[in-house]
C-alpha cells in the first residue's frame, strides 16, 4: 500500500514512519503546497492528511485535491480539534475518515487499511435512479441539471443506496461496506450520511435520504 503522510510534526512523522514502514510505502511532506503537489503527481492509496499545515490548510489541500484529481483517493484527516462541527467541516471538504491526536498508531494502521480495501468501481461505470446520475469513480453526481463531487466514503455511500433502491440498506451494511470490521463509532456513518443528504440538498433533491426505523437508510431520487 502507498500512502502520503502530509504532516509537518516531524516527531510524528517519525515515529508514523517506524511503526508502518515495514509494510507500508511511505512518501512525507511538511506543507500543504508540498503535499497538494506531491498528491496530484503519484497513484496513492490512502493519504493521511493532517488539519493544520505551515503554507496552506489541511482543509484547503483536501478541497484542491478533490477539484483536480483524476480518481477517488480516499483522504484520512488528523486533528487535535474533534469537535461534531469540525469534523463535518473536514467531511464536507472532501475527508473520508478522520482520527483525532493522540491517536494509537495500530488504530491508524486499522484505518489506513479500511479505507485502502474500500471497492473502487471500474473505470467509466454509471449509475443511474430516476433523474439522479453517479459516477463512482469520480464521485461525479448530477440531478436536474446541476453537479456535484462526492468525496469517497459519500460516494461508496449513494452507491449502496442506488444499488438497493427502493429497497432500505442496513446501517450495519453500510459501515461493514465503509470500514469492513474496524467501525468507528456509530456518529461516524451519522456525519457521513448527512454530508452526503446536504450535497444531494444543494442538487435540489431535499429528503431525498430517509431513514426506516429497524430498516436502514432509503433513497428517493424521484
Amino acid at each position: 500500500m502507498r500512502v502520503l503522510v502530509i504532516e509537518d510534526n516531524r516527531d510524528l512523522q517519525a515515529n508514523i514512519a517506524r511503526f508502518l514502514e515495514p509494510d507500508f510505502l511511505l512518501d512525507f511532506a511538511g506543507t500543504g503546497p508540498e503535499g497538494l503537489a506531491l498528491a496530484l503527481a503519484n497513484p496513492y492509496d490512502v493519504i493521511v492528511l493532517d488539519l493544520m499545515l505551515p503554507g496552506m490548510s489541511g482543509l484547503e489541500v483536501c478541497e484542491r485535491y478533490r477539484q483536480a484529481a483524476p480518481r477517488l483517493v480516499p483522504i484520512l484527516m488528523l486533528t487535535a480539534r474533534d469537535t461534531l462541527e469540525d469534523k463535518e467541516e473536514g467531511f464536507q471538504a472532501g475527508a473520508d475518515d478522520y482520527l483525532v491526536k493522540p491517536f494509537s498508531l495500530r488504530e491508524l494502521r486499522w484505518r489506513l487499511e479500511a479505507l485502502a480495501r474500500r471497492p473502487v468501481p471500474p473505470s467509466g461505470r454509471k449509475l443511474t435512479l430516476g433523474g439522479l446520475t453517479l459516477e463512482p469513480e469520480s464521485g461525479q453526481t448530477r440531478w436536474g441539471g446541476r453537479t456535484v463531487r462526492l468525496n469517497r466514503t459519500e460516494a461508496l455511500i449513494l452507491r449502496l443506496l442506488m444499488e438497493a433502491a427502493p429497497e432500505a440498506v442496513p446501517a450495519a451494511t453500510l459501515a461493514e461496506r465503509l470500514w469492513g470490521d474496524n467501525a468507528p463509532e456509530s456518529s461516524a456513518l451519522r456525519t457521513h450520511v448527512y454530508a452526503l443528504r446536504k450535497a444531494l440538498a444543494g442538487l435540489g433533491l431535499d429528503n431525498a435520504i430517509t431513514t426506516r426505523r429497524n430498516e436502514g437508510y432509503l433513497l428517493d431520487a424521484r
